[in-house]
């Protein structure tokens, strides 16, 4: 793959940072897992709501997750991640952004469509990233050294 080579997208690389993808179709998730492995990330995915039980013994940097997976439903799947790992941030894939309940959309750190482009998913990620580790960063008081 060319794009993590092309200096217009080194800033969408990740750094072995750990995603976790569920989503109900496996070609989906595989090729989903192969663009953002290509971009420097660590990936694991899941193609059903037991993915969530992932969450128990894998700590992870950002959970992409699929509003539409089999036997559940989004705000249930928003609702577990966040009670297994409260701090990971949650980007939910969804069909039409309007039809988000408010209850989900206030947990989850990015909405994007499933038919938005790799790009634009990758721009999501590395802004939840930075904006994660910006975050976390040590506050420095006015005497100490920067």
């Amino acid at each position: 793959m060319a794009f993590p080579n092309d200096d217009g997208l080194a800033h969408l690389r990740g750094h072995q940072q750990v995603l976790l993808c569920i989503c109900n179709c496996e070609e989906i998730l595989a090729i989903r897992k192969l663009v953002l492995e290509a971009f420097g990330y660590k990936v694991l995915t899941t193609d059903g709501i037991d993915g969530i039980n992932t969450l128990v013994n894998q700590p992870v940097d950002l959970a992409i997750l699929d509003y539409r997976v089999p036997g559940t439903n989004g705000e249930l799947i928003v609702i577990n991640a966040k009670i297994i790992q409260p701090l990971t941030p949650i980007l939910m894939l969804v069909d039409e952004p309007a039809t988000v309940p408010e209850s989900v959309a206030k947990l989850v750190h990015a909405i994007v469509t499933r038919e938005s482009s790799s790009i634009h998913l990758l721009e999501e990620i590395a802004r939840i990233m930075q904006a994660e580790s910006e975050s976390s960063r040590p506050v420095r008081t006015a005497g100490q050294a920067a």
